[in-house]
């Protein structure tokens, strides 16, 4: 695996797909948008519902646990439903900034939502993952503190230090886990983990140095625009009129950038999968054979 290479792929699918990149978000944008304005006009709707049922519901105390039912059950199908929309946008980016396919906007939206039910699986298979290794570790960590005192407690914070590597270890071996669904289509989360695990196989150590080349990426994207703007604010509070006028060109300058930024991070995840898995050139039937 080379990681300059990884970059390199990342920032020049960057710029041959970049109107490409900024259509798909608009469009996850504008759907986002729209699924907010529906939230806002369903919760409208039952608020005014609740209000005129409160008079009967002095009567018939049913009544307002109806309206209580009905506002749950909104709330779940609408972030459910929202959910289904970040996963399908993030399916979507990282399809449409993959070398290893060809260009096509259609095509990369359908993977999307194709995408995003297997991620829910996978969500909660990493989450039953996560309150094992979490009970483990409290159990690990009651043993070594059942001594009390400085001793004790020492013991934990050695314990709960030494869990962190094994945060670090699985999250680069689940790190290619979009673009192994999306553009691998391995839409069976069993599957789809023991693909990402499989393709990252004695790579963790590079995989983790080019996350943090790309943290390093973060901090000047993102980072020293924000603390420019943030002292530029504070620099000037002497002067309400100047700093809003800060504020607004600030944000209005950080608004494409962190576009941008997502996109890279888009093309980033593309560029690792097809690096990890040798530019496609491992087949399923290897894998799981």
């Amino acid at each position: 695996m080379d990681i300059g290479r990884v970059f390199a792929t990342s920032f020049a699918m960057l710029r041959q797909r970049f109107w490409l990149l900024v259509g798909m978000w608009a469009v996850f944008f504008a759907i986002q948008l729209a699924a907010s304005i529906v939230l806002g006009i369903g919760m409208a709707v039952l608020g005014m519902a609740g209000a005129a049922g409160m008079g009967a519901g002095i009567e018939d105390p049913g009544a307002i646990a109806g309206l209580g039912v009905g506002m749950i059950v909104f709330m779940v199908l609408f972030y459910g439903a929202y959910l289904v929309i970040v996963l399908a946008q993030q399916a979507a980016m990282v399809t449409i900034a993959s070398p290893l396919e060809e260009p096509s906007f259609s095509a990369a939206m359908t993977r999307g939502f194709k995408s995003a039910l297997p991620f829910f699986g996978i969500a909660v298979l990493m989450m039953l993952g996560y309150l094992a290794l979490v009970a483990l570790m409290a159990g690990v960590l009651g043993a070594a503190s059942v001594g009390g005192g400085t001793a004790g407690s020492a013991a934990a914070v050695v314990v709960a230090l030494a869990f962190l590597p094994l945060l670090i270890f699985f999250a680069c071996r689940f790190s290619v886990l979009i673009p192994v669904v999306a553009v691998d289509q391995v839409f069976n989360p069993v599957a789809a983990m023991r693909r990402s695990w499989s393709v990252t196989r004695g790579k963790v150590l590079r995989i983790m140095l080019a996350f943090l080349g790309f943290f390093g990426i973060t901090l000047l994207a993102l980072g020293v625009p924000f603390a420019l703007l943030f002292g530029a604010i504070f620099a000037g509070q002497d002067n309400p009129a100047a700093v809003a006028g800060i504020a607004i060109i600030g944000v209005l300058a950080i608004i494409p950038l962190f576009i941008i930024y997502m996109m890279f991070t888009s093309t980033f995840t593309a560029a690792l999968h097809s690096e990890v898995t040798g530019g496609g050139a491992e087949t399923l039937e290897e894998v799981f054979a």
